[in-house]
């Protein structure tokens, strides 16, 4: 294989891993904001806009829509086609990249990506109620766990695995941080009663990390906003934790050639994550230590692209 074919091919492995990544993320966002109606009581408006403001597509949004309620922001960020981030749009995107990958990806695999592309273009269209919606999410993050599962126990772990890989944790560390720094705002609308509703936003973030559950058999404490940025940030055995993340990035760049600069980078991040104090991270220090994040974050996503796929 030449190198040119390993680069085409290894990036399309990287990008497959981020818009999977990214489609099962917008799906769990979307249906834990959903679920907060829930949990609420009906005099608590719920705030829609953090949801954009979380895929960094805000100026978009307000081109095309007025209001941020719920039927605008859940329409833009499911299935409108002008919104690049969309879930339909990465699905769409993740499908063409398995079509271009037979024969490197298991078969099987590329059959799944397809019914679900299929899957999400016939139930996720619009108009969607609240409950068509919820069970249409559901489905969509577990088409994409069966995915993740298939691949991992049956793709030949070779470079276009670790680039995979390196996309999934590259686009799982950036949501992540994002869905972090949307629950440290509000996602109620600003009201005098949101203080004894605190542990239900948190409760929140959590669900949409599906971290509940690992949150209350490790932390073993009620949940609390600095107990959650701990468990979220550091926690080096949690499969959507910060360090966790930069931890496999790191793995997956052992192997490829030419990695000494991506590993620098990832390296440098890790180290700004384990020197953090989170009991100081509030309000503005928070937002500060996040934006840095995800700047360098980016960073990395630019090493790969220019030594790896230009």
């Amino acid at each position: 294989m030449s190198r040119h074919t390993l680069s085409s091919t290894a990036k399309r492995s990287y990008w497959l891993g981020r818009y999977l990544e990214r489609a099962d993320s917008t799906a769990r966002m979307v249906a834990e904001n959903g679920n907060l109606l829930l949990d609420l009581p009906k005099r608590l408006p719920l705030a829609w806009q953090p949801l954009v403001n979380i895929t960094g597509s805000a100026t978009l949004f307000n081109e095309i829509s007025r209001e941020p309620n719920e039927r605008s922001v859940t329409r833009f960020l499911i299935n409108d086609r002008r919104n690049p981030a969309s879930l339909a749009n990465s699905l769409e995107w993740a499908r063409e990249n398995a079509r271009t990958l037979r024969g490197i990806i298991p078969r099987h695999a590329v059959e799944y990506i397809i019914e679900l592309h299929l899957y999400a273009k016939e139930h996720l269209s619009q108009p969607l109620s609240r409950s068509r919606r919820a069970e249409g999410l559901s489905n969509v993050s577990e088409f994409i766990q069966r995915i993740d599962g298939f691949m991992s126990a049956n793709m030949l772990h070779d470079a276009h695995w670790n680039f995979w890989r390196l996309g999934n944790f590259i686009e799982r560390a950036d949501m992540t941080s994002r869905i972090i720094d949307v629950g440290a705002d509000n996602l109620l609308q600003p009201a005098v009663e949101l203080e004894p509703f605190a542990d239900i936003q948190w409760r929140s973030v959590l669900r949409s990390l599906n971290a509940t559950q690992s949150y209350a058999s490790i932390v073993r404490a009620p949940i609390q906003s600095n107990a959650v940025l701990e468990f979220l940030i550091k926690n080096p055995a949690l499969p959507r934790s910060l360090t966790y993340s930069l931890s496999s990035m790191r793995n997956s760049l052992r192997a490829p050639r030419r990695s000494q600069r991506v590993l620098r980078t990832v390296n440098q991040l890790r180290r700004h994550i384990d020197q953090c104090d989170t009991t100081n991270l509030e309000g503005k220090a928070l937002r500060e230590f996040l934006d840095d994040f995800q700047l360098q974050l980016a960073h990395v996503h630019e090493h790969v692209n220019k030594i790896y796929f230009a």
